[in-house]
């Protein structure tokens, strides 16, 4: 109209305004209301000063207020609209509107719905036929011709769904309608984006010989996460865009399963570049809780990216049961496997050697897995509270060595393993090493290929049982077990019959190990399907996307999702109408369906071959816009400014001057309470018992045992040694240091005494667990029975003292023993010796076993990583050493002779020099090569 886009529905109605003349006449004759007033004497003599006039007349701006609601009204009315649609459908032949309506759709799908109300509504005015093609095909519309009322109907009920458009689909079915009834006019509904089949769907239009019309939206919000993984560095994921023309910033959310954000990361799409990526580098803990990615501000199922147990990178903890100064790099039993572990788990290495301590600190961590290497015996605190891990889904995984071997306890193993004494090591040794045999089907290891390279030279055996073959997960080529599993309440024991460093298999040197390690830590999940499973496993629908991005409840028409390796890749499957995208399992377990996982690319519509009879309209350029229900809100707020203007006219709303009292102001005071807070003072009110003057001397240690004349030998022997000591070599010790092993700090001391008395008080768990803590840190212990006479592991293991000793070793994880051999670093440490006699002379002194293969030709002493941290003994050194004020002795030797108390002092000079040197003497092989290069 007049050259504007703008027309009436009822132009007619426009005469109307020919009466706003006569409206203004009749208000120009109406005066207002006259204004009352009470008759207060004083009042109106008060006012007797103003002049007032009353107006015979409305003034001139109420008449142009109400001149202007009627012009609003009348013009209401009317109809007015902006752009009209013009009447685009044909009279020939019937429409046909084809809907993009999957994820891309969500965002603008209200404006989709009205082009597509407004076209249905011009074929119900050309009284057409409407044909509905849905690309998803969760509409059910089969595109039979319809009335355009239905058509209608159907549209306003019509909601995207979260899917990928099947063009093909489509393309053939409107081929086949077409052919029975062809269109005079194709709408296609576009999301933009071309697909499979697209190339299709544009033929199946042209063949229709129909007048093709394209709706294509703004591109700008139409962006996915197309992959997320969650690396060592942080939780890493990449999104994708439609449109690259200009520079895009876009914020990432996560949040938890509650919807909680916990945490937000900015990122900038570059021109031209279709990809930009993310991390999140928050701590692991905080990682492991997010279960929803989502891109701020754009509403569609792709820019939302589910997360479930496969995401979650485990906590693992280690555990050694070796002592530390054998963990050198390549040498340390956790080195491999941490190496193993690191690209998908996350370590915790405790610091403390005490396992009872450990394993309460890795508990407290939330670790998904815990690792136990070579780990002989658990404190029954720690068995107790790893047992109630495991039932609550906690994995467990353990390696073999001499320490388990060796110990005779049995639990938190998935089968029995034979039992070995401690100087044999307990292992099984063959003159050919084995190679592993393939993977069965039942096993999680199956599809890996079985190393070629890979021998094992020592296991441990598992004892037969009726269910040894369903808990054996990998066996060697005879058919011997090399990986044995149990499930127990909700988790997992697993036990490698080998170590954890190449001493008994090259295995942890393979990259199989590194996928072995991989799947075992996946079943530390806390529920659903694991991705190897071999059979079918159904997951009911928990918590649904939306074509929007959000949650909604499972409708009836969704089923089970099936798991069981006939998926994509991982093993589950793509997203459809079945199985729409979202959370399925129950909410203990459950995993995701997303739908892009990765390799996703965006080709747009208006980048193909166009067609000539194809015309291409925007969305949002071809949306009217009705002015009537604002002009009607107009008319609305007129008309109270109107009322309100005759109110105040009439005296209605005038009111008398207040008088305010002054009010004095009240400045409230607030008090500042200076919270002085106490000084802190740290907890150290154990330390401040402790002698820390063993730190700055070097101190021989004896245990104090309660009894008077055993503490009493211990401690003269102990002088007498340290006089040897400074008489015969450069170290100088300090005075001799009772230790109560309860209370006193262990770790001061590089060799302790202790002398076994059956009489002496039995330790608790806690000290027990002290103890073995201060072994593995790389302390040494020295059991002395004295009753060589009677005989322990020299004689027989019946004695009171043996029997003690037994109990006290029951409760410490030692390694296997042996008696010195004659080419140990103890027969040469400082002086050479062949046998080592104390007051008694006919037992032998037992150390840690080293294996033979460490053993090389050439060398002059048995090397060994480290020192001893076990030592035991029947000959009574410290009787021996033992001496008075004078430093005469005080007990004599048996047999007696002079030079056996020669011998027992020289063999306290080698114990104090091997525990305080380690293996030095083994160094002495490169002796040659030094003195070579020096031109000795």
């Amino acid at each position: 109209m007049f050259g504007l886009p703008i027309a009436f529905a009822t132009p007619w109605v426009l005469i109307g305004l020919l009466t706003l003349p006569v409206i203004w006449w009749l208000l120009r004759l109406t005066p207002p209301r006259p204004q009352e007033e009470v008759f207060p004497p004083l009042k109106i003599l008060a006012q007797l000063l103003k002049q007032e006039d009353t107006p015979a007349k409305s003034p001139w701006w109420l008449t142009l207020l109400r001149l202007t609601l009627a012009g609003i009204v009348v013009l209401a009315m009317a109809g007015p609209i902006l752009n009209p649609q013009e009447n685009l459908i044909s009279s020939d032949g019937s429409l046909a509107l084809v809907f993009d309506d999957g994820w891309a759709s969500a965002t603008d799908w209200e404006q989709r719905k009205d082009v597509a109300r407004n076209l249905a509504v011009q074929a119900r005015d050309n009284e057409q036929l409407v044909s509905l093609f849905s690309s998803s095909g969760s509409l059910n519309w089969e595109g039979k011709p319809i009335q355009a009322d239905e058509a209608i109907r159907l549209i306003d009920a019509a909601i995207p769904n979260p899917l990928r458009p099947d063009h093909e689909r489509i393309a053939n079915q409107a081929r086949a309608e077409f052919t029975q009834a062809q269109p005079g006019f194709v709408a296609w509904l576009s999301d933009g984006l071309s697909r499979d089949g697209g190339d299709q769907l544009l033929v199946a239009f042209l063949e229709s010989g129909a007048e093709l019309q394209t709706y294509l939206p703004d591109m700008n919000q139409v962006m996915v996460i197309d992959s997320v993984k969650n690396d060592p560095d942080g939780l890493k994921g990449e999104l994708v865009r439609a449109d690259t023309i200009d520079s895009q910033e876009a914020s990432v959310i996560a949040r938890d399963l509650k919807g909680v954000v916990l945490a937000r990361k900015q990122i900038v799409f570059d021109a031209d570049e279709p990809n930009a990526g993310f991390v999140f580098t928050e701590p692991v803990e905080l990682r492991n809780q997010i279960a929803r990615l989502e891109i701020e501000a754009v509403e569609n199922a792709g820019a939302v990216h589910l997360l479930d147990e496969s995401n979650r990178r485990r906590v693992v903890g280690l555990i050694s049961g070796e002592k530390r100064d054998l963990a050198q790099p390549l040498l340390s039993p956790l080195y491999y496997v941490s190496r193993a572990l690191e690209p998908f788990a996350d370590i915790r290495n405790p610091e403390a050697a005490n396992v009872q301590v450990t394993v309460r600190e890795l508990l407290v961590q939330g670790v998904s897995a815990m690792v136990l290497a070579d780990i002989g015996l658990l404190p029954e605190e720690s068995e107790k509270a790893l047992d109630e891990w495991i039932n609550k889904g906690g994995l467990l995984i353990r390696f073999a060595g001499p320490r388990l071997a060796a110990s005779p306890n049995r639990t938190l193993l998935p089968v029995d393993i034979r039992t070995g004494g401690r100087n044999l090591g307990g292992t099984l040794s063959w003159d050919k090493p084995k190679p592993v045999a393939p993977f069965e089907l039942s096993s999680p290891f199956f599809g890996l290929e079985a190393p070629q390279d890979v021998v094992v030279r020592k296991q441990v055996l598992a004892l037969q049982e009726s269910e040894l073959d369903a808990k054996t997960w990998a066996t060697l080529e005879d058919g011997t077990p090399l990986v044995t599993a149990e499930q127990r309440g909700d988790g997992w024991i697993v036990l490698f019959h080998v170590g954890t460093n190449v001493e008994w298999s090259n295995l942890p040197l393979s990259g199989t190990f590194v996928e072995m390690l991989r799947r075992v830590v996946t079943l530390s999940r806390s529920g659903g399907a694991r991705s190897n499973v071999s059979e079918e496993v159904l997951l009911a629908p928990l918590r649904l996307l939306d074509a929007m991005g959000k949650f909604v409840p499972p409708g009836p028409v969704v089923k089970s999702l099936s798991l069981g390796g006939t998926g994509a890749g991982n093993g589950i499957p793509l997203p459809s109408l079945d199985n729409p995208p979202g959370f399925y399992g129950t909410e203990e377990g459950f995993t995701a369906l997303n739908l892009f996982n990765g390799g996703s690319r965006f080709e747009l519509v208006r980048e193909l071959p166009q067609i000539s009879n194809m015309n291409i309209l925007n969305y949002k350029g071809d949306s009217s816009f009705d002015f009537r229900p604002w002009l009607l809100l107009t008319a609305a707020l007129l008309l109270l400014a109107d009322c309100l203007a005759v109110l105040w006219m009439g005296g209605a709303l005038r009111l008398n001057a207040l008088r305010l009292g002054r009010t004095p102001a009240v400045l409230l005071l607030g008090l500042i309470i200076a919270l002085s807070a106490a000084p802190t003072h740290e907890a150290i009110a154990a330390d401040e018992e402790i002698d820390f003057s063993a730190a700055l001397v070097t101190r021989l240690a004896y245990v104090v045992t309660g009894i008077d004349e055993v503490d009493r030998i211990s401690e003269a022997g102990m002088r007498g040694l340290t006089y040897f000591l400074k008489s015969r070599t450069a170290l100088e010790p300090g005075d001799p240091a009772g230790i109560d092993l309860t209370n006193d700090e262990l770790a001061f001391y590089s060799l302790i005494y202790w002398p076994i008395d059956p009489n002496a008080a039995v330790h608790d768990a806690q000290t027990m667990a002290r103890i073995d803590a201060y072994m593995k840190e790389g302390g040494s212990i020295l059991f002395d029975t004295r009753d060589q006479v009677s005989g322990i592991l020299g004689g027989t293991s019946s004695s009171p003292a043996a029997l003690t000793l037994q109990h006290i070793l029951r409760n410490l994880d030692i390694p296997p023993l042996e008696p010195v051999p004659h080419d140990h670093v103890l027969t040469k440490s400082f002086f050479l010796l062949e046998h080592f006699p104390g007051r008694f002379s006919g037992g032998d002194l037992w150390v840690e076993s080293i294996l033979d293969g460490d053993n090389q030709e050439g060398r002059p002493v048995r090397i060994g990583d480290g020192v001893s941290s076990v030592m035991i003994t029947s000959n009574d050194f410290a009787g021996a050493w033992a001496v008075d004020s004078e430093y005469r002795p005080l007990l004599p030797t048996i047999p007696s002779d002079p030079m056996q108390r020669n011998y027992a002092f020289r063999v306290g000079v080698n114990l104090m020099m091997y525990a305080l040197t380690g293996n030095y003497k083994a160094d002495q092989v490169h002796l040659p090569d030094l003195m070579k290069r020096l031109g000795q």
